[in-house]
């Protein structure tokens, strides 16, 4: 199945997946011993109290990762995928991982089984070879970032797309005397059939706010997790009212208020783009159809009559 010049490829490719994973543990090993005499005169830190420690344990029973490079609406996703999969919290950063260099390897072997088919032998399979396997172990690690990615974005758009109604739930519990962590609780059980992402997001922020010192970081965590411009003005409209003790309830309805128009425009604005969204599809399609049937017959009565 395989050819010889495929061996020199696979050769390469091994050497440089030992030589960049000889390099991560080397980097990790540096920084390690850089913590290590780095806390030996760091002065020592005070000893967590009760309520720090319950943030803690919160933050792990919610399920957040963390891991460099990535936006927290994509570690929030991440975070999602695992608890459906069965992976416990702390191991969702390495099961991330894992699957990235699983995948790129698994590209990088499909090239070069790929190349290895062909019947031909000769230095262009072997340049070939070296330079799919690089691709393919690029292509497999981007590939998994991309489709969190695009889940995160359309979860952000499934939690904006409910909030309004949330909102107006919120207002309801506000003034039937509610305060606002129970308030969310509540309507976190009545919106979990039909929005369960936002009911999610409701919930984490509901214990935020029963946890965290600062009513501010939960919203700002929630803004965080859901990178949507809905999202981030609620948060800013709820952040300011607390603040600074204006009504709730009135908050609340006005920024149900803004959310709705705001979907509104948006839909405005896609119906209008799509006229010229369709302007090359009927050129390409529907055009030669219309020409097609009405001077169909023309010719061919024309190249009848020449035909006599």
């Amino acid at each position: 199945m395989f050819s010889s010049p495929i061996l020199p490829g696979l050769l390469a490719f091994a050497l440089l997946a030992g030589g960049a994973l000889l390099i991560v543990q080397l980097v990790r090993e540096r920084r390690k011993v850089i913590t290590a005499r780095v806390s030996l005169v760091a002065p020592p830190s005070p000893a967590p109290d009760a309520r720090e420690k319950a943030a803690a344990r919160a933050d792990a029973a919610l399920l957040r990762v963390s891991v460099r490079g990535l936006h927290d609406s994509d570690l929030a996703q991440i975070a999602h995928i695992c608890a459906r999969l069965g992976i416990r919290a702390g191991n969702a950063s390495l099961a991330f991982a894992v699957a990235r260099l699983a995948c790129g390897a698994m590209c990088a072997g499909m090239a070069l089984i790929g190349l290895g088919m062909l019947d031909t032998a000769g230095p262009l399979v072997t340049l070939g070879a070296l330079a799919l396997a690089p691709a393919g172990v690029m292509i497999g690690w981007f590939a998994p970032l991309l489709i969190v990615r695009r889940m995160a974005k359309g979860r952000a758009t499934a939690v904006s797309g409910g909030l309004p109604e949330a909102l107006e739930l919120l207002v309801i519990c506000v003034e039937a005397g509610l305060a606002l962590e129970d308030g969310l609780d509540r309507i976190t059980v009545e919106i979990r059939a039909t929005q369960p992402a936002l009911a999610q997001e409701l919930e984490v922020t509901s214990a935020d706010l029963k946890i965290l010192l600062d009513r501010d970081e939960a919203f700002r965590k929630l803004a965080q997790r859901v990178d949507s411009p809905g999202i981030r003005s609620v948060v800013t409209t709820l952040s300011q009212t607390l603040r600074y003790g204006t009504p709730l309830s009135n908050a609340l309805r006005v920024a149900a208020a803004e959310l709705r128009s705001d979907a509104l425009i948006a839909l405005e604005e896609r119906s209008n783009r799509l006229p010229s969204l369709m302007t090359l599809p009927m050129m390409l399609f529907i055009m030669p159809t219309i020409f097609l049937i009405v001077g169909g017959p023309v010719v061919l009565r024309m190249m009848d009559v020449f035909a006599r």
